[in-house]
């Protein structure tokens, strides 16, 4: 079991590691949290780029070290940027990170979230 210590120490060493690399994380996330998700990176030191074009979210998968997922605010564009980044994202096997927002109040929401499955990228026993 790991101690709240060694949490805390490895927070210090991966902020410590993107304040020294700059890493880019690519997002694609609600209009609600779009600035909240760009000023938390920067704060880090890392690079912020928001999306939600397919060729543009294709793009920042092949560029970005990770990517963030957030499904809280849909438009239709998505059913086409969300699966295909994912399915980019695991063919590159790059982590990403998926935020499940209002899972189950829609179909749109429901049929991503479902096909999200097939795109799980297992890197050493952890699931991203």
């Amino acid at each position: 079991m790991i101690t709240k210590q060694e949490i805390r120490e490895q927070i210090i060493r991966t902020v410590e590691t993107v304040k020294r690399t700059n890493p880019m994380a690519g997002s694609i996330t609600n209009m609600v949290t779009i600035n909240f998700v760009a000023n938390a990176q920067l704060a880090v030191g890392g690079s912020a780029a928001m999306v939600y074009l397919p060729e543009e979210a294709e793009a920042l998968a092949k560029a970005g070290g990770a990517t963030y997922v957030n499904v809280g605010t849909l438009l239709p564009v998505h059913e086409q940027t969300l699966p295909h980044v994912a399915r980019v994202l695991y063919e590159l096997r790059k982590p990403w990170v998926l935020d499940p927002v209002a899972v189950g109040i829609g179909s749109l929401r429901n049929r991503m979230l479902q096909r999200f499955k097939e795109y799980k990228l297992r890197n050493k026993g952890q699931c991203f």
